[in-house]
């Protein structure tokens, strides 16, 4: 009996044992799992704010990247504004290029074409004055319809005319260009304003009207250039090539001829006839005689007559 007592207090006691074993094996786990729980909620916290930090910082390269989308869109932008302008800049050198040569071009004419750009400027300036005048006529003595419609008609044709010598001007400088460089270091001929001075010597035997063979030579190769300028220059710009016929003082000691006017004379009509037989057109074409009366030099010499002596080539318009 008593055996059996103290089996039944060894039998409560482990179980009593058990049992503490057990609720300390349970706080612990629950200490645990409170533990675990917090490092979670901890954790969770952090992420949240890791969360909320790249949400931001995503915001903020969103907003970068857009900056740098409308950057990239600028600079695409002001890379085709500065192909423009390089491509303008080009056009400009090219242009203040040509601009250049033509400055070159006319200071190394200028002496040449001294005269003739005399003689364009003063009609220019006739010109713009007429024009000055008739729009100050029509602005103080306000003139009737009729009479201002002649006024405009007029100042109109005034400008076509303002236009045709400008344009004949070029032309001029081109018949200039080519002629020089056919008569260049050829003697007995000189270049002097809008004028080409050959002796008359060169297509005149003396006291003679007719052509020698180098004379001949020598105006069909100013009728070579005559016919390719006359083909460019316009219908409307009415233009001449002007021959001038000079002697020099000394009487004229031939039966044909009665005076140096008329050797003159007949020496311009020569050549125009020639250089209408070289296919220039005779509208185109005036012969004119002007004796002993515009002398180059007054002096008495061989030297001085032989340049009193001369056939004169000159375009010019009508």
């Amino acid at each position: 009996m008593a055996l059996l007592r103290r089996r039944n207090q060894e039998e409560v006691n482990i179980w009593s044992g058990f049992v503490d074993a057990l609720s300390t094996v349970l706080l612990v786990f629950i200490f645990v799992l409170v533990g675990f729980i917090a490092s979670q909620v901890y954790l969770s916290g952090i992420i949240f704010d890791k969360n909320s930090s790249l949400s931001d910082a995503q915001g903020r390269l969103s907003d970068v990247c857009r900056l740098l989308n409308l950057e990239k869109d600028k600079n695409s932008e002001l890379s085709n504004k500065n192909a423009d302008l390089a491509k303008q800049i080009l056009e400009l050198n090219e242009t203040i290029a040509n601009l250049q040569s033509m400055f070159d071009k006319e200071a190394a004419l200028k002496n040449k074409e001294h005269e003739a750009k005399l003689t364009l400027e003063e009609k220019i300036e006739e010109l713009t004055k007429n024009l000055k005048d008739v729009m100050a006529a029509l602005a103080a003595e306000h003139k009737t319809t009729e009479e201002q419609r002649a006024a405009l008609e007029y100042i109109k044709k005034e400008n076509v005319k303002l236009n045709e010598l400008k344009k004949l001007s070029s032309y001029r400088s081109e018949f200039f260009d080519k002629l020089q460089s056919i008569v260049k270091g050829k003697s007995g001929i000189k270049i002097s304003g809008d004028r080409f001075i050959f002796q008359s010597e060169l297509f005149f035997d003396s006291a003679s009207d007719e052509l020698s063979d180098d004379g001949k030579k020598q105006v069909s190769e100013l009728a070579k250039v005559v016919k390719e300028i006359g083909k460019k220059i316009p219908k409307n710009i009415k233009w001449i090539l002007r021959v001038d016929g000079h002697t020099d003082a000394r009487p004229i000691n031939s039966g044909k001829f009665k005076s140096n006017w008329a050797l003159s004379a007949a020496r311009a009509i020569s050549v125009v006839e020639f250089l209408k037989g070289e296919g220039i057109s005779p509208k185109n074409l005036v012969a004119a005689g002007f004796g002993e009366h515009q002398p180059i030099t007054n002096g008495r010499s061989s030297e001085d007559l032989a340049k009193n002596r001369r056939i004169e080539f000159k375009l010019d318009e009508i």
